[in-house]
Order: structure tokens, then sequence, then C-alpha cells
């Protein structure tokens, strides 16, 4: 029997949460039958995947290269038939998104992924064009706080909740760390969304580095050189370390006391599930969106008011100060976060595509 194909669509595959979510989803949904195909816009393919990949590199590309790929990725995913297509890109441009949706997507079952606070990344401030580009089309967001904000803001579009599938590798072999260390993920871009910055200013305000525990930062960006050095401004250069771009970020995660999140916004921060399931707790600014629905405070970790640093500099102090309550909180983690385990996803993935032809999906978004 022919298997359904389902087909992902994502600009890179590379250095993000976003991208680290759509490698792992190729898993999950292999593991429900499909035959999975990736698109990948543009060239950079760094984490583990499954299924047919089709990469375009448009970044690489002069103008006449870049319309003849689209036209070839075009003619792939007509030709290919898909059961459904979801669709993780952020939107550029109307006139871009025009010719997705009516040239590219055209007569396809296309689901729409929501992964950022952010709305207007991902749809548009216009309800004419939204009409025009999403009609019956249904946006899949990552975390309730999304959900409820696009229902507010845009009462006719169709959403649902469905929690990012997140795969942790518990590291089979420990490394070799010399000493105690809390880590950060995040990409140091012009944007500073992940405010690596603040998080080094809290720490140095800490007494942290007086009890000799490092921070780990696992990410890259054009603002690292910057990052490293405030770190040197700030005294701290000693007890810092910028790793770089980790694709398997699972055995710090699983060795640090604790993870951090000083994001200016978020989708469903991916790091700090990923922290809880392999049992090290965290600590979140409660930012916009998703760390309020993983964050137990003083359960799983610490909840910060967000962007309140002197009250994020306290909690990197009690969680090191009050040894009770730390390892409270730690035999807690995992028990705390099985609706994002595999099971919990992969059912509401199969309620919603389990069984159904194409001209139904269509009719039911």
């Amino acid at each position: 029997m022919e298997k359904n194909k389902i087909a992902l669509v994502t600009y890179s595959l590379s250095a993000g949460g976003l991208e680290r979510i759509v490698a792992n989803s190729t898993f999950l949904f292999e593991e429900m039958g499909y035959e999975v195909h990736l698109y990948v816009v543009n060239s950079s393919v760094d984490y583990p995947f499954t299924g047919t990949l089709h990469c375009y590199k448009i970044d690489t590309l002069s103008t006449l290269g870049k319309a003849k790929a689209y036209i070839q990725l075009q003619k792939s995913i007509q030709r290919n038939g898909f059961h459904v297509i979801i669709d993780h890109r952020y939107r550029l441009n109307k006139a871009t998104e025009l010719f997705w949706q009516k040239v590219i997507y055209r007569q396809q079952n296309v689901l729409h992924y929501i992964h950022s606070a952010r709305l207007y990344n991902y749809i548009f401030t216009s309800k004419i064009w939204n009409k025009l580009l999403f009609k019956h089309q249904l946006f899949v967001c990552v975390a309730k706080g999304i959900e409820e904000k696009v229902r507010t803001v845009f009462p006719a579009l169709h959403t649902q909740t469905i929690y990012n599938y997140v795969q942790v590798d518990e590291p089979t072999v420990l490394m070799d760390m010399p000493q105690k260390y809390i880590v950060a993920l995040g990409r140091m871009d012009h944007s500073n969304v992940k405010q690596i910055d603040v998080l080094l200013a809290c720490y140095a305000a800490s007494t942290l580095p007086l009890h000799h525990i490092h921070l780990l930062i696992l990410g890259d960006g054009i603002r690292l050189k910057q990052m490293q050095q405030l770190a040197i401004d700030l005294g701290i250069s000693n007890t810092v370390s910028f790793k770089g771009f980790v694709k398997n970020p699972c055995p710090y995660l699983k060795q640090a006391l604790f993870t951090t999140l000083t994001s200016k916004y978020e989708g469903l921060p991916t790091v700090l599930i990923e922290s809880l399931l392999l049992g090290t707790p965290v600590v979140s600014f409660n930012c916009a969106t998703g760390p309020n629905e993983i964050v137990e405070d003083g359960q799983n970790g610490l909840l910060v008011a967000d962007q309140n640093t002197d009250q994020f500099t306290q909690a990197l102090n009690q969680m090191i100060d009050d040894v009770e309550q730390y390892q409270y909180m730690k035999n807690n983690c995992q028990s705390t976060v099985s609706k994002f385990q595999k099971a919990f996803i992969k059912a509401q993935w199969q309620q919603l595509l389990s069984g159904t032809r194409s001209h139904q999906i269509r009719k039911f978004l």
C-alpha cells in the first residue's frame, strides 16, 4: 500500500530552535507512516533529519538562478501530490507570499505554523490580505498563548495549538567538564531576541562567578564577538565560555546545574523543554510566549517577571543558595513535561491528519 506523502517547508535547517523542531518532526511523521519530504529553501542543513531532502540553495544563487530554483520547487511540489504540506516559513512580504500561495501551493492542502509571539512574522496586519492568502487554511500555533493572541487580533483565522515535538538524546557518555556550570542557548543575531547581553549582566551581578560556577553559551551569530567583549568588560571572561553552534546540546544540558533563558519573546522555547526532559531545572523570564506553559515556578525551575533583571539575578543566586529547593525542583523536572513527549504530540497530529483525504482536509480547514 502506497504511503501518504507529507511535505515540510522551511527556509533553513541550521542554528535555531525552529529549525531543530522541523528536523525533529521528520522523524515523528515517518513514525506515523508518512513518506516525508523536506523542502529547504536555503543552503543551511546541519540538523539530522529523515526523509527525502529537496534543498534549493536560494541564498547562493543569482537572480536568474533563484527564479529557476523556485520553478523547480513549484514543479516538485505539484508533481508529488502531497497529502498535506506543513509550512514553517516566516513571511517575507505580501508579493512573495502571494507567489507562494497562488503559484507554488496552488490547489495544495497547506497547514501554516506560527512559531513566535511576534505574530506579524507569520501573518499580515491586513485582514484583507490574510483573507486573500489564507482563507480556509489552518494555522498551527506552538503555544496556547500564541493561539490566544491570534484569536484576539484575527478571530477569522482558523487556529489550533499543537506543542512542538521535542526529541532529546539521553547522553550515554558524560563529558569531562572541569567545573560546575549553567548553560544558555541562543543565536546572537541583529535582532538580539535571545538577549545574551542581559544574561551576561545578570550573571556578572550574581554570586555565581564568586562560587566558580561557570556560564556556557551555545550559539553563534553576528553579535558573538560583541558578547565576548562584553564578558571581558564585565570582568567575567574567565568564567564564561562561548562554545559556538552545537548540533546536539543535550550533553551540555544534562550536566548543567540549570538552564537559563532571557529572551525578549519566544514561541515555545525548545531549550527549556529539552532541559527539563533531561532532568535539569531552568530559570527563565516569563516572556511572551511559552515559558509559563513550561516552567512551573518553584516546581521545576524559577519563572521570573518578564525583563526584570534584578529578579533574574536573585533567581540565579537562589538556585545555588537554596540546596533543598534546588534538589526538589530537579527531582520534578521530567514529570512536569509529559505533555511535550512524543506520545502526546503524536496523538494530536494523528487526530488532525489520519483517515482523511485531500479534499476532506481542505473542507475542514
